[in-house]
């Protein structure tokens, strides 16, 4: 009887020994988890923050008609550089060519009466002169003296209106050929069309907007940052941005203004930043996208933002996994700034620290890591 307990006990014994040696062997051989691995090093880092707005030119002016009548030639398309004085639409000016016509033989008209109004007037002073002399000798009557006084008065008199209405006639003529000049519009400064607001048979008046030009090359974005950066933004400060029409391609800008208020809606602030644009790609109306530069460090430990494990109850603190002999190690770290999917480490991090560069549902402490550096993959 007892050899029969001794026996079934030292069965029960072996039968665990075994099992436990069979999950040792199972954790010993578990799969390790293949990771790429970053190398940890201190490098420069700059420092942003968000901005987006709208280029516009700092030249911008709305071309207006300055006559009435029916557009018959537009000589410049949306897009098109002109000169300033260069012709951008002609108005129908036949009835005011003939109107000219009419005002310059008017003034010939009245020049010529002016011209006979002076002849006679010189003739009415020499009678008058004539009429002096002889009325000391008694050679004429008092009354013919008269006469000839009131005659050369009346002639005086009538070069008087003959000036008058040639001036009149000079002043019809001046108004005649300055309707007939407006109905070409001219570019009153060098630039790009940037909207047509008539079109070839569209009817116009004095004051109708029929074109609107940009200058290209004076460029400034009108952008807005969001109020809790405000103070990190000054001027002289450095903007990188991009825009739809160059994808991949970047453009720089520097800040002149800070606008002096708030949105109390958008809870953003504005700022302008002078564009330049020397290869002439930018153009006044497009959207940008970009970030003020907003300080440099030297040295500071940057990572991937996709090797994060982020703490949503608390946006400053997250974590990273880091290999040490062989295994993943979950370590915490402090955020300080990010930038186009980069962030600044403030604490938890040193050079030559071996980072896991990617999330994955596998890792945690302890798990066994087989890396993947410059392409060979090590354990």
């Amino acid at each position: 009887m007892k050899c029969t307990l001794w026996m079934a006990l030292f069965a029960i014994l072996l039968t665990g020994c075994k099992k436990s040696a069979e999950k040792t062997v199972q954790a010993a051989e578990a799969p390790a988890v293949r990771a790429s691995i970053l190398a940890v090093a201190a490098r420069p880092f700059t420092s942003s923050v968000p901005v987006t707005g709208t280029l516009v030119s700092r030249t911008r002016v709305e071309v207006k008609a300055e006559t009435t009548g029916r557009v018959i030639a537009f000589a410049k398309e949306e897009g098109d550089r002109v000169r300033a004085g260069e012709l951008l639409l002609q108005v129908k000016k036949d009835d005011l060519e003939l109107a000219v016509r009419q005002a310059a033989s008017g003034v010939q008209v009245a020049e010529a009466g002016v011209a006979r109004a002076k002849v006679l007037a010189r003739h009415a002073q020499l009678e008058l002169e004539r009429a002096q002399n002889l009325i000391h000798s008694g050679g004429i009557t008092d009354k013919d003296y008269k006469l000839a006084i009131v005659t050369e008065q009346d002639a005086r008199s009538q070069v008087s209106v003959a000036d008058a209405q040639a001036a009149q006639a000079r002043a019809a003529l001046d108004v005649a050929r300055k309707k007939l000049a407006d109905t070409s519009v001219h570019a009153p400064v060098d630039g790009e069309i940037q909207k047509k607001s008539v079109n070839v048979g569209g009817y116009v008046e004095p004051s109708t907007p029929v074109a609107t030009l940009v200058d290209n090359n004076r460029l400034e974005l009108e952008a807005t940052l969001p109020s809790s950066e405000l103070a990190q933004v000054r001027s002289g400060m450095t903007v990188e941005f991009g825009v739809n029409s160059f994808p991949g391609e970047r453009f720089r800008g520097t800040v002149v203004e800070m606008g002096p208020a708030v949105d109390a809606e958008s809870r953003s602030a504005k700022l302008r930043v002078r564009v330049p644009n020397p290869g002439g790609k930018l153009k006044a109306g497009m959207f940008a996208d970009g970030r003020a530069l907003t300080g440099v460090t030297s040295s500071a430990i940057v990572i991937p933002a996709s090797a994060l494990y982020r703490d949503e109850k608390n946006p400053g603190e997250a974590a990273v996994f880091v290999v040490e002999g062989g295994k993943a190690v979950r370590r915490k770290v402090t955020l300080a700034r990010e930038r186009d999917g980069q962030v600044e480490i403030a604490a938890g991090l040193k050079d030559g620290d071996r980072l896991i560069a990617e999330q994955s549902i596998e890792l945690a402490d302890g798990v066994r890591v087989e890396t993947r550096e410059g392409g060979n993959v090590s354990q």
